[in-house]
């Protein structure tokens, strides 16, 4: 199986966004979502996670020196090599705590032009599918996860980045008004 890589930055930070806000408007209690993101992480970085609930997690950090990507997947020994040689302006998120990095199986960062990507994927591929912005990707989790099958279309209309309205949320079934999702959609800088 080849292993999935990566968007650039630009739109990977689009598709997290996106998929975070798919999240808001089927949950409203942030605690039991599998993804975030934090528009407003640092005073120049923002942060999109996934966590799982069983062990299995994710942080990319987008920063203006570059994007940061720390994994774990928790039937995977830590690699403690997983972002060796990784640029110094990048090298603060290496040991940033809320990442629990001593745990990393798979990471990496966005070097210019392309990702530099090490480690073990195991289930982590299904979660780099994820971050490559398939509308269908998004759909089937949905289904697992959420117990409800999206229309295509308006999941697409998300992880593009298109506005969401009201007939946004009635299309995807969402029991959320504009208003209660409001401070979800800004504090992810939808």
């Amino acid at each position: 199986m080849t292993t999935p890589t990566l968007p650039p930055p630009e739109k990977l930070e689009r598709i997290c966004k996106g998929i975070a806000a798919l999240d808001a408007i089927l949950c409203e209690d942030g605690s039991l979502r599998y993804y975030s993101f934090n528009g407003t992480w640092s005073a120049t970085a923002r942060l999109a996670s996934m966590r799982d609930g069983s062990g299995d997690e994710w942080f990319l950090v987008f920063d203006p020196a570059g994007a940061f990507f720390k994994a774990t997947w928790h039937a995977a020994p830590p690699l403690a090599s997983v972002h060796e040689g990784i640029p110094a302006a990048l090298h603060a998120y290496v040991d940033e705590p809320a990442f629990s990095a001593s745990l990393a199986t798979y990471g990496g960062w966005f070097a210019g032009t392309s990702w530099v990507l090490h480690g073990q994927v195991g289930f982590l591929a299904e979660q780099l599918e994820m971050l490559a912005g398939s509308a269908r990707t998004y759909q089937a989790h949905a289904r697992d996860y959420f117990e409800v099958d999206l229309p295509l279309e308006a999941v697409e209309h998300v992880l593009t980045g298109r506005p969401i309205d009201p007939g946004v949320l009635a299309e995807l079934g969402s029991n959320r008004t504009m208003g209660e999702l409001a401070a979800d959609l800004k504090h992810i800088g939808y």
